[in-house]
């Protein structure tokens, strides 16, 4: 049974629509006015931004605890909000659990152009790019890099991961995805059935026909894959290969219109034998997990979120490497 609260932003979130196709407004306008209210410098309390710049000019911060020894520990995370939405400052409020779950490590956020105004693949080249920065310029090493991401970060995670691969490079230690945006053809089963049910980008209360579908796919959300071929893996990583991938961890509403994102990839970890855990938590909303205490069944997925990378530097692998995935 959905909790009270979560009821209670179920109802908010539906009646509102600010981001669902109920709006005639400009999707780009309406989402950059909403998150320039957010755009500034808050910071968890003991702890402190840096604001860095890689070599080849990609900017990132990192969000490291004040006096705090420096293990070589990090999670390197990719912000949401559909490739037009720069980073926020509630982002860098992830930093205080993730230093306890990670034993120490330090935040690293980064801080990718924005569509319309940037295309594929230039967010792509720009993750790399701190990737690279990270272990070959700083000298961090992968096995101490936990990659994250929600939404469209986790689209951009998933496919870092995808570039790594293919290029032979070193993988993170491993990595998690919250409500991964992974396929721009829309071709998922849920983007029809949840529709009526996804209270931020569905059609709330009503059935979504093919024609909206596909005006959708050619809306401004979609704006950053430019000409790029949709079905390429690192515009649409539902479509990818999953061998070689780290162990993972997915988080995702179940009546979000991304289900079927993440559980195909799943599926396809599985089919590889990689370990994969996922949560998936009944009329829950996209990015549901970062609303933390909140809501219970936020709570419930981010600590899940945080016990997965605690385990993953405690290197607890008779844990996880045995553990089959579990849907919740």
């Amino acid at each position: 049974m959905t909790s009270f609260r979560g009821n209670l932003f179920r109802i908010a979130f539906g009646t509102y629509n600010y981001f669902g196709w109920k709006s005639k407004k400009s999707f780009v306008e309406r989402i950059r006015k909403l998150s320039a209210k957010g755009i500034n410098d808050l910071c968890p309390k003991g702890f402190e931004i840096i604001k860095e710049t890689t070599a080849s000019g990609t900017p990132y911060e990192r969000v490291v605890k004040v006096g705090a020894p420096t293990n070589g520990r990090a999670i390197y995370f990719c912000h949401g909000g559909g490739y037009i939405v720069g980073l926020l400052f509630f982002y860098r409020m992830l930093a205080t659990d993730f230093f306890e779950a990670s034993g120490g490590g330090e935040l690293i956020l980064l801080d990718y152009s924005c569509a319309p105004e940037h295309k594929f693949p230039t967010q792509h080249d720009e993750a790399l790019d701190l990737w690279r920065e990270l272990t070959e310029r700083l000298g961090y090493s992968p096995e101490n890099i936990i990659l994250g991401g929600d939404s469209a970060g986790a689209n951009l995670a998933l496919s870092l991961m995808q570039r790594l691969r293919d290029e032979g490079g070193p993988m993170p230690k491993a990595a998690f995805c919250i409500s991964a945006w992974a396929d721009t053809t829309g071709s998922g089963k849920s983007i029809v059935d949840n529709s009526p049910r996804d209270v931020m980008f569905g059609t709330f209360g009503k059935k979504l026909t093919e024609e909206q579908r596909l005006k959708n796919l050619d809306g401004e959300l979609y704006s950053f894959v430019g000409d790029a071929d949709r079905h390429h893996p690192y515009v649409s990583p539902v479509f990818g290969e999953y061998c070689g991938f780290p162990p993972m961890f997915f988080t995702v509403g179940g009546d979000e219109i991304l289900l079927d994102d993440t559980m195909r990839i799943v599926e396809k970890l599985e089919n590889e034998g990689i370990f994969v855990e996922y949560d998936v938590q009944p009329k829950m909303f996209h990015i549901y997990t970062l609303f933390g205490n909140l809501i219970p069944e936020s709570n419930v997925s981010y600590q899940k979120l945080l016990r997965f990378i605690s385990d993953r530097f405690s290197d607890r692998s008779e844990i996880n490497e045995n553990k089959k995935a579990v849907r919740n």
